[in-house]
């Protein structure tokens, strides 16, 4: 409001309305409802302005003023007998003095500040709302007529843009409400969600990333490098900033952040390109997931008791392997090795299955203990085993059999207070081409291991080459 408009005595007809037409052109609805009040108070020399809106049954006060004023005392204002009696009788309703009174009636004090006053229906069809317009000046009125005429003609402008002013800032709460119920989701959401700026700040962090890896925003902000708290490694941290900084990845990605006990995770990420060109993350917390997939994994390809592979799989190994084989290649060559315990019944009799069973496991534990690391082994079942030697020839595998029955002759089984020595006897195939399949070969194996039982156990037999 510009300062040479200056007040008018509302008695004062002509000053009034030259006011009033300065200042209808301020009245736009660019300005919020209580500076249009303010403006109007300076304007008309009002110590008190409001405005009161029912919309859908729901009461809105804007006060503004030298006095404060609530819903309830505008309400007290409206309930008095002269507008009850007959509501639809009156548009306006001038008091040329004690308006206070009747405003504030428990606070005499107050009351008096308010002399002369006014009170104007709106009705603003079309908009579903309904409400009055109120003025109160601190002398009492000298022409009820021109202060009738001037606050009509605020009213009928009043009205045009209220419902402009009413709806925007109705709209600004609703958006308010709907910001506030994002925020809810943002925090509480069940998926991992945040943002870091280009300066490796992070601005966005959700309650669920506070929660699974125990750093806050605050927390984060200050250290150096954020990112170097969940990825210690610099190059997979440079991975990470790219993907969330130069080339956003939609697709979901694994990662494997650690969280602040130090724990290694399996996360999903997802990054999305807002339209301010800033990057929201967004991620789903797997390693629960991954962790049963593994045991799944684990359980379909490794036998239970002993911990080695089980049929299938070491069969599957076999399979791959003999795939690969290539006679001009010697790096593809391989030796497959059948054991079976010997005297296993024996065991089962004499001590009891459990006995067996860790009979068992040690056999396989001294298996492990003796074997290279790129071999693979696995239970045929029962007692009967196969290992299959990569790169290893048929020499060095009946060397590897020698070593391990001195191993086991070193170190018997410990049961009840015995010693049982294990023995093994074993059949032996080196292979050195893919003109085979398994069944083949196994029936080789199986042969040579039976020449070893019969024999007299304990004795690793050679097949021969299999070309």
């Amino acid at each position: 409001m510009k300062t040479e408009i200056s007040a008018a005595p509302l008695g004062d007809g002509t000053a009034a309305l030259a006011l009033l037409a300065k200042l209808m052109p301020w009245l736009t609805g660019k300005r919020s409802l209580e500076e249009i009040l303010r403006g109007i108070n300076a304007a008309l020399g009002a110590n008190l302005s409001w405005v009161l809106v029912e919309q859908e049954g729901e009461l809105q006060l804007t006060s503004v003023g030298e006095i404060a004023c609530t819903l309830q005392d505008a309400k007290t204002l409206l309930q008095q007998s002269q507008l009850r009696r007959n509501p639809r009788a009156w548009r306006v309703i001038c008091w040329r003095r004690h308006v206070g009174t009747l405003l504030f009636p428990a606070n005499i004090t107050i009351g008096n500040k308010l002399k002369s006053g006014i009170l104007c229906k709106l009705h603003m069809q079309d908009s579903g709302l309904s409400g009055y317009f109120f003025m109160a000046f601190p002398q009492p009125a000298l022409s009820l007529s021109v202060m009738k005429s001037v606050v009509i003609i605020l009213v009928e402008k009043l009205k045009g843009f209220l419902v402009e002013i009413i709806s925007r800032d109705r709209a600004a709460k609703e958006m308010q409400h709907v910001i506030a119920q994002y925020k809810v989701l943002f925090d509480r959401a069940p998926v991992l969600m945040n943002s870091f700026d280009k300066n490796n700040r992070c601005i966005l962090w959700n309650g669920e990333c506070e929660r699974l890896f125990g750093w806050s925003l605050e927390q984060l902000n200050q250290q150096p490098d954020p990112l170097a708290l969940f990825f210690p490694d610099p190059l997979v941290r440079q991975q990470v900033r790219a993907s969330v900084n130069t080339s956003p990845a939609v697709d979901m990605h694994e990662w494997h952040p650690v969280r602040r006990d130090g724990q290694v995770l399996t996360v999903l990420w997802s990054n999305i390109l807002l339209p301010d060109h800033s990057i929201l993350s967004i991620g789903l917390d797997i390693t629960e997931r991954k962790k049963a997939e593994q045991q799944l994994e684990r359980k379909a390809t490794i036998d239970d008791l002993t911990g080695c592979y089980n049929r299938f799989a070491i069969l599957q190994h076999l399979k791959a392997s003999l795939i690969s084989c290539n006679p001009s290649d010697p790096r593809s060559h391989f030796s497959l090795l059948m054991l079976d315990l010997d005297h296993f019944k024996n065991i089962n009799d004499r001590w009891g299955h459990l006995t067996g069973d860790a009979a068992l496991i040690h056999f396989c534990d001294k298996v492990r203990e003796h074997s290279d690391p790129s071999w693979f082994f696995g239970r045929l079942g029962g007692e009967e085993f196969l290992i299959l030697m990569p790169y290893t020839s048929s020499r060095s595998a009946l060397r590897f059999s020698q070593k391990m029955r001195a191993a086991l002759t070193q170190t018997p089984l410990l049961s009840i207070g015995e010693k049982i020595t294990l023995s093994f006897s074993a059949g032996l195939v080196f292979v050195t081409s893919d003109q085979a399949d398994t069944s083949v070969l196994l029936t080789l194996a199986d042969n040579a291991l039976y020449d070893a039982k019969r024999a007299g156990r304990s004795k690793t037999v050679i097949a021969g080459a299999f070309l």
